[in-house]
C-alpha cells in the first residue's frame, strides 16, 4: 500500500565527517506528498568489523578505521528460515550474514535543532529472532521530519542484528570456544548501541538523549540491552530511556542444557555427532549460509532463543524482577519506560508456526519458552477442554489457541506481569507511560478485513508517521494528537502533557 521512498541520480547529496575517519555520503529524502526534503539517510553504516568466522563475538571498529564512503544503498538481511503459509511468506532472498550496520536518518532542518543536538532514538526490529531487517520503507520517517508537521524531531537509527542460528545459537562446543559464545544478536546490538552513544554527535545527535525501542522481538531485546546495563555497571551508561512496543519478558531465558538439545538435533540431522567439537563446528561453519534456510524449518526445534548465560542474561533476572531488586536498580538509573499493546496481539502469532496437530501445539509452545512450563500453559489454559481433536475445525482451534498462549505470553501477561512488579518493588509510576492502540486507517482495510481489528505490529505505521500508506487528513489529525506526547517523551520532556501516568492501571489510548 502508498508510496515507497526512493532515491535515484537527482538525489541531493549530503555528507558528514567524523575527524580524522573519513566523510560518509548520505542522501537527502522527500516528504512525497509535497515535495519537500526533510531527511538525510546514511545507509549501511558499519557499526562493527565483518565476522571472520560464524559463530563469533562481533569486534569493534578500530578509530583509526576510514568511513570515507557512499552510503546510499540499503543493506541485505540476515539469512532466515524460508517459511511460507496462506497468511505469511518470508521467502528466499538476498541476504548476508555481515549484517553488523546501521542506518540513520537525521532531521534536514536545523530550524529547531535543540542546541545540544537531536534526541536519538534506536530502533530494533522485530521478527521473533528469526526474522526481518531494519531496511523498511517504513523507516523512511520523511513525513514526520517535515516543518510542517512536528517542530519535535529526532535521529532514528536502526540496527541490523544475526538471527535464527546464526545469532542465537547456544552449545557447549561454541561455550568451550568462549565462554561469552551465546546470544550473538544482543551483542551485536550492543556493539551498535555502542558505536551510536560514540558517533552520533558528528550526525548532529545528543549521546545523552538516547532512547532504546523495538517491536516485538526488537522489544525483548530492548528489555535485555536495559538489564545489561544495569547488571553491569562499569559499562558505559548510555541507556537513559526505553519503548517497549508489544513485547516482554515471560519466563526465565532457556538455559544452555536445553539449548544444547536444540544443538544436538541439528548435528543428529546433519550426520556429524560422532565428530569432535572443534570439527561439529567446522562443519557448520563450512555450510553454505543459503543452506540453513531451507535447513531449519525441518528441525523439531526450529526456533533459537535467547539463553541464560550469566554473562549477557543473568539467571536471576525473572526472580529479581519478583523480589524488587530489578525494581531498585531501574531506580537509581533514573529509567523512564514508555511500554504498551496492540488490541488483537495473538491474531499474528497464531498464524506463525501454528500447531499442524494436537500433539504439535507443545512442540511449537517449547519453540517460545523452557519445556518445563509447557504442561502449566496447557494447564492454565485448559487445552484439553477446550480443544476437541474430532472436530473436523481443529487446525482453526489449535491456530487459535496458540495464538492466545503466545500472545498472552509476549505481550500481555507478560508485560502486565512486569509492570506489576516493578511499580510493587518501588519503580515510580509516574516514570511509566502506558498505551494501547486500536486505531486503524482505513487503507488497511483492503490488506487485511476490519474484524482482525489492530494485530501485532501493524501500530507501526502510527508510530513513523509513515501518511504514504493512505492515512486520509482526518486520520492524520488523530495521529498528530496522539503522537505529541511521544515526542515530548523522546526530548525527555519531565511534564508531558495528556498523559496521566499517575496511575500504572491506566493507559493512553489511539
Amino acid at each position: 500500500m502508498g508510496n515507497t521512498i526512493s532515491i535515484d541520480e537527482n538525489t541531493e547529496k549530503y555528507q558528514v565527517t567524523i575527524p580524522n575517519q573519513g566523510t560518509l555520503t548520505g542522501y537527502t529524502l522527500k516528504n512525497l506528498s509535497n515535495g519537500n526534503p526533510t531527511t538525510h539517510r546514511f545507509a549501511k553504516v558499519p557499526y562493527a568489523l565483518p565476522i571472520k568466522e560464524r559463530f563469533q563475538l562481533p569486534k569493534s571498529i578500530p578509530d583509526d578505521y576510514d568511513y570515507t564512503g557512499d552510503y546510499k544503498e540499503m543493506g541485505l538481511k540476515c539469512p532466515q528460515p524460508v517459511y511460507e503459509s496462506k497468511e505469511l511468506v518470508y521467502k528466499k532472498s538476498e541476504s548476508d550474514e555481515n549484517i553488523q550496520y546501521a542506518n540513520i536518518w537525521i532531521p534536514s532542518s536545523n530550524k529547531y535543532k535543540p542546541k545540544t543536538g537531536w534526541p536519538v532514538l534506536i530502533y530494533i526490529h522485530g521478527g521473533w529472532l528469526q526474522y526481518g531487517d531494519p531496511n523498511h520503507d517504513i523507516f523512511n520517517i520523511v513525513e514526520s521530519m517535515d516543518d510542517e508537521n512536528f517542530k519535535q524531531k529526532y535521529i532514528l537509527v536502526t540496527l541490523g542484528y544475526r538471527l535464527n542460528i546464526f545469532g542465537f545459537l547456544t552449545c557447549k562446543e561454541l561455550l568451550k570456544e568462549n565462554p561469552l559464545n551465546s546470544n550473538m544478536g544482543f551483542w551485536d546490538q550492543r556493539e551498535g548501541i555502542k558505536w551510536v552513544y560514540k558517533y552520533i554527535k558528528y550526525f548532529g545527535g545528543d549521546p545523552e538523549k538516547i532512547t532504546i525501542s523495538g517491536l516485538s522481538a526488537g522489544s525483548y531485546s530492548a528489555f535485555f540491552q536495559l538489564a545489561y546495563e544495569l547488571y553491569n555497571p562499569d559499562e558505559t551508561q548510555i541507556i537513559k530511556q526505553s519503548i517497549f512496543f508489544s513485547n516482554m519478558i515471560f519466563t526465565q531465558p532457556k538455559s544452555i542444557e536445553e539449548c544444547q538439545e536444540q544443538f544436538d538435533e541439528i548435528i543428529e540431522k546433519l550426520g556429524i555427532k560422532d565428530l569432535s567439537s572443534s570439527k561439529k563446528l567446522s562443519k557448520l561453519r563450512s555450510y553454505d549460509f543459503k543452506f540453513f534456510e531451507t535447513f531449519i524449518p525441518k528441525l523439531h526445534l526450529h526456533t533459537f532463543r535467547a539463553v541464560t548465560d550469566n554473562h549477557f542474561i543473568s539467571s536471576t533476572i525473572l526472580k529479581d524482577i519478583k523480589s524488587g531488586k530489578f525494581s531498585k536498580l531501574l531506580k537509581n538509573k533514573k529509567v523512564r519506560i514508555m511500554h504498551g499493546e496492540v488490541d488483537n496481539e495473538g491474531y499474528l502469532y497464531s498464524l506463525f508456526n501454528a500447531p499442524s496437530s494436537y500433539d504439535d501445539l507443545s512442540v511449537q509452545i517449547e519453540n517460545y519458552y523452557p519445556k518445563s512450563i509447557v504442561p502449566t500453559l496447557l494447564n492454565v489454559y485448559k487445552v484439553k477442554d477446550n480443544i476437541n481433536i474430532n472436530d473436523e475445525k481443529i487446525l482453526e482451534q489449535l491456530s487459535e489457541m496458540f495464538g492466545k498462549i503466545t500472545g498472552d505470553g509476549q505481550v500481555y501477561a507478560s508485560s502486565r506481569g512486569f509492570m506489576n512488579n516493578i511499580i510493587n518493588g518501588g519503580f515510580p509510576e509516574s516514570e511509566y507511560f502506558r498505551y494501547r492502540i486500536g486505531y486503524r486507517g482505513e487503507w488497511l482495510d483492503k490488506e487485511m478485513s476490519p474484524n482482525v481489528k489492530v494485530t501485532h505490529s501493524y501500530d507501526q505505521p502510527i508510530w513513523f508517521y509513515t501518511l504514504r500508506m493512505g492515512f486520509n487528513n482526518e486520520e492524520k489529525e488523530k495521529i498528530d494528537l496522539f503522537l505529541k506526547p511521544f515526542l515530548d517523551f523522546l526530548y525527555f520532556e519531565k511534564d508531558i502533557k495528556d498523559w496521566d501516568t499517575n496511575d500504572i492501571k491506566k493507559y493512553r489510548c489511539c
